[in-house]
Formats: C-alpha cells, sequence, structure tokens
C-alpha cells in the first residue's frame, strides 16, 4: 500500500514537472511573437497628417511595454490623427506621438506667405522657427503694427517667433520664391497678413536652442 502510494507521488510529480516544462515553453513562443508595427520613415513637423509615404512596415516584440500603433492601424494617420509634436525619422509610432484634435490651437492662425529671393534662408522645412520681419522701406509707409515708419528700413518685428506648417514646391521648381504657410500667434496674423499681401515679409531662421 505504501508502496503503491509512493508510486503515485512519483508519477503526479513526473507529471508536474512535465506541465511546468510546456507552460514555460509557451510562455517563450508567446515572448517571441512579433507583430507588424508603424515605423516613421521621414520628419515629420508637429500638427500634421503623416502620410503614407513617410512610414514603413517594422516588426517588434508584441509582448513590449510600449504603446506602438499597428501597422493595420496606418490608415488612421492620413485622415485621423495629427502628430502631437515633432516626430523624427526613424521613429517607431507611439500613441503618445498622436492626437485627434486639429493642428491649429485656438491662439493661433495659419497665415499663407509668398517669399522672394533674398527674403527668407534657404533649406527651410515643415517645423523649423523663424523670426517675422517687416521690410517695408518707404518713408511714406505705415507699418503694419500701426505706426508710421518714418523712414525706418528693415527690422520690425512682426513676430518673435512663428512655425514653418507646410512648405509648398513651385510648379516652375525655382528655388528664387517660396510659398508656405506658418503658425503665429493669433494676435499677430494681421499684421503679418498685411505685410505679405505688400511683398514686405522676410523670415529669420532661429538658431535651434531656440526651437
Amino acid at each position: 500500500m505504501v508502496r503503491e502510494r509512493r508510486y503515485g507521488l512519483a508519477v503526479m510529480a513526473a507529471l508536474l514537472v512535465i506541465a511546468g516544462g510546456l507552460g514555460a515553453t509557451v510562455l517563450q513562443q508567446k515572448a517571441g511573437q512579433r507583430v507588424s508595427a508603424v515605423k516613421v520613415t521621414q520628419r515629420v513637423a508637429p500638427g500634421q497628417h503623416i502620410p503614407s509615404a513617410a512610414i514603413e512596415e517594422i516588426k517588434v516584440a508584441e509582448d513590449t511595454p510600449v504603446n506602438f500603433v499597428r501597422w493595420e492601424q496606418r490608415g488612421l494617420l492620413t485622415s485621423r490623427y495629427f502628430t502631437a509634436s515633432e516626430v523624427p525619422a526613424g521613429t517607431l509610432l507611439t500613441g503618445m506621438m498622436l492626437t485627434e484634435k486639429v493642428g491649429v490651437a485656438t491662439d493661433q492662425s495659419v497665415v499663407g506667405l509668398s517669399l522672394k529671393s533674398g527674403t527668407f534662408p534657404a533649406g527651410l522645412r515643415e517645423g523649423d522657427r523663424v523670426r517675422v520681419m517687416w521690410v517695408g522701406r518707404t518713408a511714406t509707409q505705415t507699418a503694419p503694427t500701426g505706426g508710421a515708419s518714418g523712414g525706418t528700413p528693415a527690422g520690425t518685428e512682426l513676430a518673435a517667433s512663428a512655425t514653418i506648417r507646410q512648405v509648398f514646391k513651385n510648379d516652375n521648381g525655382s528655388s528664387s520664391s517660396l510659398s508656405l504657410n506658418i503658425l503665429v500667434p493669433a494676435e499677430k496674423a494681421g499684421a503679418v497678413a498685411q505685410a505679405s499681401a505688400n511683398g514686405e515679409v522676410a523670415l529669420v531662421l532661429l538658431p535651434a536652442a531656440a526651437q
């Protein structure tokens, strides 16, 4: 009787060992499973949809603690979600980088500019921050800020800091002019738009530390 009991206990112990081994194997296999996620391949400025040309599929561990965006959700990036902040190239896209809010805050406005050669630095990109300057030169002009120019050439600051929201390619491929949208404080929008309509706007790229 005692021998049969010991035999039964030995069999039970062996079964537990086998079950434990199988459980560990299943967990290991699950931990090794990889799923498709979204990787951003091009820099995307804040407040923008992420275009399909700027993403690629990447494999990540399914059990990673990172709240990554799954590849099958990529369609929402061009229609529903905006970038909450700048997304650098090579980034694994996560939920914290996205927002459903339209990319313009209530205290900001988008102003379109058409700039001629000499009034903007080369290589401006979406997300860059710039100082917006009035460059009217006629002595009888009135500065868009409301005060008379008094003949003072170039130098009236219209906006201390604005964000490049969108840069448009010229149809003729010329680099001597530039069309773009900038994001400015709402109270500055009128003055910037007025100066832009008169062709009296210049942009100064702010240093990286100020961006």
